[in-house]
């Protein structure tokens, strides 16, 4: 822990571990199944696995407190992954591809648990977490649809797993019988918290897939777009620690407006709506838990199950365009301002300012 108050162990420790499983999800997606007739087919499965599954693994995770789902997890998607390298577009790809599915929900669920249980109530630990994510998915779609050696994200992986052991073998994440010390839901029903912060996120995965972006049409446009949106993740928890979770969650959604609509051609002007916008997801998760504080694998698997719910029209209706996205854009973002408004209070400010 360092002089600000955040578990930078564990919270960027599962920060690297997040970024390697994506790497070598993606890297494994678009090295084999990239191009196909089935593309959208697998995408849709990958999402309902990976994102919807997380909240039954959460509630297993729990019921379970013995069971370590990182380690289970890190071997899943080494041993999913080699089997669909070994034997490509066969029914053996396919089995491996379920298997890589259900080790990513599990690896999720252990970093959920490590680092909120290990944040003392902080939204720090979680949203660093998180955002490390964003950073494998675009290394994993660069490295996967290239030349890139299949090796490469073996190792990343091997070195998460080995991460997942030494953090849990440091006893610092705390213990699963115990409850989450978050503490940002206003006094509201449980239910009525749970449902709008949920519709909060499944929002921002809605039109985070129709901010227009005229601009991205290069290698290196698409890595600035992916590192500015873990960046937000990370920076969300942080600055809600630092400020209080209220100011943070509105002042981010309502700010973020005149940049995505304005940003089309403007790459610099839209990057700096999509870090605004991204900063909602660990405060969203802190108001959830917050009200589910025994049970954070479920709060957690609540969350990825919005953002699969949000992405799930996208599979199946085209996204409006032009002016129309626009209005949907910005009052969408000021309902979910709205929304964090009337569920989340600001909290104890739970870092020190230097």
């Amino acid at each position: 822990m360092n002089r600000t108050g955040i578990d930078i162990k564990t919270g960027f420790g599962y920060a690297f571990i997040h970024f390697s499983m994506e790497v070598l999800c993606f890297f494994f997606l678009y090295r084999i199944f990239d191009g196909g007739e089935w593309w959208w087919s697998i995408a849709l499965v990958y999402d309902t696995v990976a994102f919807a599954g997380q909240v039954p693994v959460g509630a297993f995770c729990e019921k379970h407190p013995r069971f370590r789902p990182g380690v289970c997890g890190a071997l899943m998607l080494m041993i999913g992954a080699a089997a669909g390298f070994a034997a490509p577009r066969t029914f053996i790809a396919i089995i491996g591809f379920i298997v890589l599915c259900v080790g990513n929900a599990l690896l999720h669920i252990s970093g959920a648990l490590v680092t909120l249980h290990a944040s003392e109530g902080r939204l720090s630990e979680s949203g660093i977490f998180v955002g490390g994510g964003a950073f494998g998915v675009i290394t994993g779609r660069l490295l996967g649809s290239g030349t890139a050696p299949v090796w490469i994200p073996f190792v990343l992986m091997a070195a998460a797993l080995a991460a997942v052991i030494c953090i849990d073998m440091t006893g610092s994440t705390g213990s699963r019988k115990e409850p989450c010390m978050h503490d940002i839901a206003a006094d509201r029903p449980a239910q009525i918290i749970i449902l709008i912060l949920a519709g909060v996120i499944a929002v921002r995965s809605y039109i985070g897939n129709g901010i227009p972006m005229q601009w991205k049409k290069t290698t290196f446009e698409s890595i600035m777009l992916f590192v500015v949106m873990g960046t937000g993740k990370m920076a969300g928890g942080v600055l809600a620690d630092l400020f209080g979770a209220r100011l943070i969650g509105v002042s981010s959604c309502v700010l973020a407006i005149p940049f995505l609509l304005l940003g089309n051609n403007l790459m610099w002007v839209s990057l700096v709506g999509i870090l605004l916008f991204s900063m909602t997801m660990a405060i969203a998760l802190g108001g959830i838990v917050s009200v589910l504080r025994y049970n954070p694998g479920i709060a957690f698997g609540i969350t990825t199950l919005a953002l699969f719910l949000g992405t799930l029209p996208v599979f199946f209706i085209p996204m409006p365009k032009g002016i129309i996205m626009n209005v949907i854009l910005a009052l969408l973002s000021l309902l979910s301002a709205f929304g964090i408004f009337y569920t989340v209070t600001e909290g104890k400010k739970l870092l020190k300012k230097h």
